[in-house]
Order: structure tokens, then C-alpha cells, then sequence
């Protein structure tokens, strides 16, 4: 997603090569925290992204892999988060029963039900956000030239991840928190993974 873009005269010649770096940098980071959230809820027993975060970066990653995407390279991107996802939706289908247990038996008892009525929904979220954006050039902030989105120029894909991709980390970290409270325990996670 924006890696056919044209950077703009005025950029320096060092922004797009860093740009990448850091992308590629974040990318390493979230495949290896998926590892290590699987390895370490198989370990105590508990999931370790909470349902909420988990179900919007799932859907997140389905329609801008299956939609926005357009580069080859993006999208085997995106399926390999998806199968790194298979993880962290196992674990918590599996554990959620011997979490919820004391709290609400019906949730852990449906969680996989619960997930994929979540994850419809948020798939739905995304893509009318993404299918919006994507309808005509120039939504946005700032100039769309040299925005390139399947041979058209002033369609910012760059811009509609930065949004999307925001409110699905702002959702994540805040419900990270939320879980650890409310839990009052690190089970499937913990601080090297943090």
C-alpha cells in the first residue's frame, strides 16, 4: 500500500528509503510479537491479545490483504500476518473457556462463534471505511499527486492505512492494558513480548 507512490519533489532524497526501513522494522516486530503471544499463551494457558484487538487487527488485515493491497509483495504480506493470526485466534478459542470461567461461562463456552461474529462485523467496518476512501481521489489531508492506486493517480493508500492501521492499535494497546487489569495477570504475554 504505497509502494507505487511518487514521492514529491520537495522530499528529501533519504525520506523514502528510511520510510521503508521503518516499515520493514515494524513489520519484523508485530510477525515476531505474534510468535511470542502464541508460544507464550500455549505456555500458561491463557490467550494473549485481548478479543476486541485481536478481532479489529484480524479484519484489518483481511480487507487491506484481499482489497487495498495491490502489490503482489503486499498482499503475500498480509497472508502471512493471517497465518500468523491462526496462532492467536487458536489459543484464544481454546483457552477462553478456562478464563471466562468464573466471570461469564457463556462467553468462553461461544468464543469462537463470539470471534467470527466479531470478525465479520469488523471486516464490514473496514471495508466501508476503505471502500469510502477509495471512491473517488483526493480524500484526505494534503496534495494526492504521484498517489497511485491501480494506474490512478490521487488515491492515498499510505494515508488510509495511517488512520485505519491507528485505530486498530489504538483499540489493541488500550484493550492490552484493559485485559491485564481486569485479569490481574500477564497470562499469554508478558514483558519481553510488551
Amino acid at each position: 500500500m504505497g509502494s507505487s507512490d511518487i514521492a514529491p519533489s520537495h522530499a528529501p532524497q533519504w525520506l523514502v528509503p528510511l520510510s521503508t526501513v521503518l516499515l520493514g522494522t515494524g513489520v519484523l516486530f508485530w510477525s515476531v510479537a505474534y510468535v511470542l503471544i502464541t508460544r507464550r499463551s500455549l505456555q500458561t494457558r491463557s490467550y494473549g491479545m485481548p478479543i476486541l484487538g485481536l478481532v479489529i487487527n484480524v479484519s484489518w488485515e483481511i480487507v487491506y490483504g484481499l482489497y487495498v493491497a495491490e502489490m503482489p509483495f503486499e498482499k503475500l504480506g498480509f497472508v502471512f500476518w493471517l497465518l500468523l493470526d491462526l496462532g492467536l485466534i487458536y489459543t484464544t478459542v481454546r483457552f477462553a473457556p478456562e478464563e471466562w470461567e468464573a466471570t461469564n461461562r457463556f462467553v468462553g463456552r461461544h468464543m469462537a462463534w463470539i470471534l467470527a461474529l466479531l470478525l465479520a462485523i469488523g471486516c464490514w467496518g473496514h471495508y466501508a471505511f476503505a471502500s469510502w476512501w477509495l471512491s473517488r481521489p483526493g480524500i484526505g489531508t494534503g496534495d494526492k499527486s504521484g498517489k497511485w492506486y491501480y494506474g490512478e493517480d490521487g488515491y492515498d493508500t499510505t494515508e488510509l492505512a495511517y488512520w485505519s492501521a491507528g485505530l486498530s492499535q489504538l483499540v489493541l494497546s488500550s484493550s492490552s492494558v484493559a485485559i491485564l487489569i481486569v485479569r490481574g495477570h500477564s497470562g499469554g504475554t508478558g514483558y519481553i513480548i510488551w
